[in-house]
């Protein structure tokens, strides 16, 4: 009975030491841990009552509108005044900006139409001047044409001893006497203003074309008439000395006559025969440059 009472005294004492190293083990880390917290609770501490420092000026310090932040602390008239100032300067810049812009969109229409005239007469003036080069070419051609003609049948007019009048023949006007002289024709690509449009007809020194004043060897304006160069005028329309360009050749006017009246022209042949092909025709006549 006394071994098995030592048995149970031994693990009583046993256990009694377990627990009192277990006592003694966390006993000494509530102390530790008792002796730290009144640091931390002292931080923590502090800390609220920052935070409730800072609510408290938080609560204290004033809001500030955006008219105070911008003009500062003025009075309610004066920012309304400075209100209607900036609207009114704000709509001035807007009408600036609006009349600028309507003129930079006149000027830029007008630019537009102003290009587009320049090249209408620029393009009608190439129209024209092409026009009037084709037609001095058609003009041209065509006395050269003529004038190969007369070169060759010349000679056989004069072998066939064609009579052309003498001084005793009568008729009637003003043109040049018998006689006259042979020109080379002067030709023409260029010309001034033009005159209109003429009756062209042709004469020469017989008593058929110059009646009463075939025996004389002088113009009306006293110059000898050449082929290929007099023209009989209406000095009123065309005065004496005056160059033109018709038919692609350049004509002067030295004689005048009778049955030449306005916008008509007699243009001197050496011989009957020529002014009698040349006949009667309409041209456009212009000034000589």
């Amino acid at each position: 009975m006394s071994g098995k009472l030592n048995i149970k005294t031994l693990l009583g004492i046993i256990v009694l030491v377990i627990v009192a190293g277990i006592i003694g083990l966390f006993g000494f880390r509530v102390v530790v841990t008792s002796a730290e917290i009144p640091g931390k609770l002292s931080s923590v501490s502090a800390a609220a009552t920052n935070l409730n420092y800072v609510e408290c000026s938080m609560k204290k310090v004033k809001k500030v509108s955006f008219d105070n932040m911008k003009y500062g602390y003025l009075d309610g008239q004066m920012l309304a005044q400075m209100d209607n100032l900036d609207k009114f300067y704000e709509n001035e810049r807007m009408e600036e900006v609006r009349a600028i812009n309507n003129l930079t969109a006149m000027a830029e229409k007008t630019a537009d139409k102003l290009a587009y005239e320049r090249l209408k007469a620029q393009h009608e003036e190439e129209v024209e001047s092409a026009r009037k080069a084709a037609e001095l070419a058609e003009q041209q051609r065509k006395a050269q044409v003529q004038a190969l003609i007369d070169e060759y049948l010349r000679p056989l007019e004069e072998n066939q001893n064609i009579d052309t009048g003498d001084s005793s023949d009568t008729g009637y006007g003003d043109t040049a006497s018998r006689g006259g002289k042979k020109g080379k024709p002067v030709y023409s690509t260029t010309h001034g203003k033009s005159l209109g449009t003429f009756v062209i007809t042709a004469y020469c020194t017989c008593k058929i074309c110059c009646g009463i004043y075939s025996g004389r060897n002088r113009t009306a304006s006293g110059t000898v008439p050449t082929t290929n160069r007099t023209i009989a005028v209406d000095t009123d329309v065309i005065p004496f000395g005056t160059k033109v360009v018709f038919n692609g050749q350049v004509y002067v006017a030295e004689d005048r006559g009778g049955a030449i009246v306005g916008k008509r022209i007699d243009l001197f042949f050496y011989t009957h025969k020529e002014a009698t092909r040349w006949g009667r025709r309409s041209m456009e006549v212009f000034l000589a440059e």
